[in-house]
């Protein structure tokens, strides 16, 4: 029979196996496979037994981060029906793990599938607490993240609303918190942002320059997968 430290190591191998599926997905595209593969992960993280205490808790965090992403799988292989109801999953299962940062993780991702199913307000509500648990953070970089990306995700929203100056100042926002931490994946989702909100407003040059930029953070978040 295995020890705690065995299922530890295991759960934080399959953690490993599930990060390395993002990034090469991300490289490829091919989705498929990495629905696969997390789903593979999902099962091997359920099979553990005899697990309690903290070895359990980090079997939920990384059952919850594991769910999380087999959600962004189907959402790019556009099958999102039943979105919502795996996305609440994966924060009930966050919130057991008592991990704070997978919670407010998980609490975005809910956001961001109550948005893409038209429920602006139920979706702005997670995306205005997020803000307000993460907004004076200066030292965890994982949760200044967070709050980076809820920023890129609101700005979409008030691009989407042709509000381009109040867009372009969100987005401004999420480039100085994204910059601070050199969050590559990030810097180049804002910057691409940015290239759009220039577009629309007519600035071309900007929209130029900005594109350019994310191509570069682009390539280096493949790097450094950050």
């Amino acid at each position: 029979m295995d020890s705690l430290e065995d299922k530890i190591r295991k759960i934080r191998e399959i953690e490993e196996f599930i990060e390395e599926t993002m990034w090469i997905s991300l490289d490829n595209e091919n989705y498929e496979k990495a629905l696969r593969n997390y789903e593979q992960a999902k099962n091997d993280l359920e099979s553990l037994e005899g697990l309690n205490g903290e070895t359990e808790k980090e079997q939920k965090r990384v059952l919850s981060y594991c769910l999380m992403r087999i959600n962004d799988a189907l959402e790019s292989l556009d099958r999102s029906e039943g979105s919502i109801e795996r996305a609440e999953g994966v924060l009930k299962l966050a919130k057991e793990s008592g991990d704070s940062v997978q919670v407010l993780r998980s609490k975005l991702a809910l956001g961001v599938a109550l948005l893409n199913s038209g429920m602006f307000p139920e979706a702005e509500a997670h995306f205005t607490d997020i803000i307000l648990q993460t907004q004076y953070e200066s030292e965890d970089e994982d949760v200044i993240q967070v709050y980076g990306w809820t920023l890129i995700v609101r700005a979409n929203i008030l691009l989407g609303k042709s509000l381009y100056s109040q867009a372009e100042e969100v987005a401004n926002k999420a480039l100085s918190v994204l910059s601070g931490i050199e969050n590559y994946a990030g810097l180049r989702t804002v910057y691409s942002l940015l290239s759009r909100i220039y577009q629309a407003e007519g600035v071309v040059e900007k929209a130029e320059s900005c594109k350019l930029k994310s191509q570069k953070y682009g390539k280096l978040a493949k790097e450094h997968r950050q």
